[in-house]
């Protein structure tokens, strides 16, 4: 079962908001990118290690407009 270790999101609503999460799998993890809140297009990438994972998620902030990029974490709870 995959479980939701973290989830950023940049404070913006509707088309400008992104979400980001980091997923972890029973095989390994993912960081899924969403872009224009929940009805929005996404993207999801796999990964055997979470230091890439994590890496990816920062790629993915740093990848967003300056101006689009004041990002929060939301709290999972477990």
């Amino acid at each position: 079962m995959a479980q939701r270790v973290e989830h950023w999101f940049n404070r913006r609503y509707r088309g400008a908001r992104r979400d980001i999460y980091l997923i972890r799998t029973e095989t390994g993890w993912q960081v899924l990118g969403r872009i224009g809140g929940s009805d929005g297009d996404t993207v999801t990438h796999y990964f055997d290690a979470e230091e890439d994972a994590r890496q990816m998620v920062d790629r993915m902030k740093q990848a967003v407009p300056p101006e689009l990029s004041n990002w929060g974490r939301i709290t999972v709870e477990r």
